[in-house]
């Protein structure tokens, strides 16, 4: 009897143990506490960061007014180009991954400068960041490290032109050339280098005219007018023809991300297309035919293709599908021939999409999966572009 009681009061125990911690699940956060925004401004030589948990907002001072907006590739620094002053800028957020925790510093402007002629084209892959300076046809190479101590390396890799470039995973660099055999600005034609500006492999297809760039590790794809220009980390190069109807038509725009094997092409004339190296095929996502596409985004895991319409309605694409997975209206229609000034732009996180009100001067917020409205940030000026850097994934902080 004495052993049946000692067993019947342990198992009142333990399940009195298991209710006592048997806590309910907290709600989801609407966003990780450590990402943040970095929003430049249409008149004023600033940017503003935005805390979204805190609604915090904090001021810089920057080169220029309308400035480009890029994230490094660890996503702790936000690159600041203001092609008009020759210079980079960087913001570091003082948010830093490691090993699967947070290491959080205070914000600051970087004290690292880059001011080579014509700062255009950004790229960031693993670990590694490039800026094609179209004044010098140079490549501005850095780790985010370099950032904190040191200055990078600027590497002298063609004559001057409308450049770009795309990082592979082995941190070998697809850079483009000019030979003068087109007229213009716009590059030919595509080689290899490694990070320390060494020719690896030469070009094998000449163009009449490269623009627009994307990567996912193995493959980069550079838009021209003969087709889309695939170059294998190998150095294999070829040719994906465009589709008979799009005639003198070509994509100046291309988008990719890491885990990708195809790419997305954009024209104004017709509209955002998948293009399928492995296949040699182009196929339609979204035509164009009323020329109400405004913005299109891939989110940073590859997992979603986002386009905003001039009705303010937003499409969000599977991007490994290319198949309409929801939309929503996410901002008031835009008329035709609106200023770039006057025109809303968005950038999305894991969980929100950020959409910039200019008119009001505030940042709407809403939930990436509803699309619903679940908040909105007033931070004065005239927002332009928007940036996510940070942390997304909620990560703790260990300091230690």
């Amino acid at each position: 009897m004495k052993r049946i009681l000692t067993i019947a009061t342990l198992a009142m125990v333990l399940l009195a143990a298991c209710k006592k911690n048997d806590h309910p699940a907290e709600p989801e956060k609407p966003e990780a506490e450590y990402l943040r925004l970095v929003i430049s401004d249409a008149d004023k030589a600033q940017i503003t960061v935005l805390e979204p948990v805190s609604k915090k907002t904090t001021v810089y001072p920057v080169q220029s007014a309308q400035p480009t907006l890029y994230a490094t590739s660890t996503g702790q620094f936000a690159a600041i180009i203001s092609r008009a002053a020759n210079v980079v800028e960087f913001f570091n957020t003082g948010i830093e991954a490691h090993g699967g925790h947070l290491h959080v510093h205070p914000p600051e402007m970087s004290p690292v400068q880059f001011t080579q002629p014509g700062p255009t084209h950004f790229f960031a892959h693993e670990g590694l960041n490039t800026i094609f300076n179209d004044g010098a046809g140079s490549l501005s190479i850095f780790k985010d490290s370099d950032l904190e101590s040191g200055e990078g390396r600027v590497l002298p890799v063609a004559d001057p032109h409308h450049g770009a470039m795309v990082i592979y995973d082995d941190h070998t660099i697809a850079v483009t050339q000019k030979d003068g055999s087109a007229s213009g600005t716009l590059p030919e034609k595509v080689k290899i280098i490694d990070r320390y500006g060494a020719t690896l492999h030469e070009a094998t297809i000449v163009t009449k005219g490269i623009h627009g760039d994307a990567g996912n590790g193995k493959l980069a794809a550079f838009g021209s007018q003969d087709g889309i220009l695939i170059v294998n980390q190998n150095g294999a190069q070829s040719l994906v023809q465009y589709p008979a109807d799009f005639g003198a038509n070509w994509f100046g725009t291309i988008l990719g991300r890491k885990g990708l094997p195809h790419f997305f092409g954009y024209t104004a004339a017709l509209g955002l297309y998948k293009i399928d190296p492995a296949n040699s095929q182009i196929t339609p996502v979204l035509k164009n035919d009323q020329q109400d596409i405004l913005q299109y985004v891939l989110d940073t895991q590859g997992k979603y293709l986002y386009v905003l319409l001039k009705s303010g309605q937003l499409k969000v694409f599977d991007a490994v599908t290319a198949q309409l997975k929801t939309e929503g209206k996410v901002t008031a229609a835009i008329r035709d021939g609106a200023a770039a000034e006057a025109i809303p732009s968005f950038a999305v996180s894991q969980k929100v999409v950020y959409v910039t009100d200019p008119a009001t001067g505030a940042v709407k917020m809403f939930n990436v999966s509803s699309l619903k409205e679940n908040g909105s940030v007033s931070i004065g000026g005239r927002p332009f572009k928007l940036l996510v850097v940070g942390d997304q994934q909620g990560l703790a902080v260990d300091n230690h």
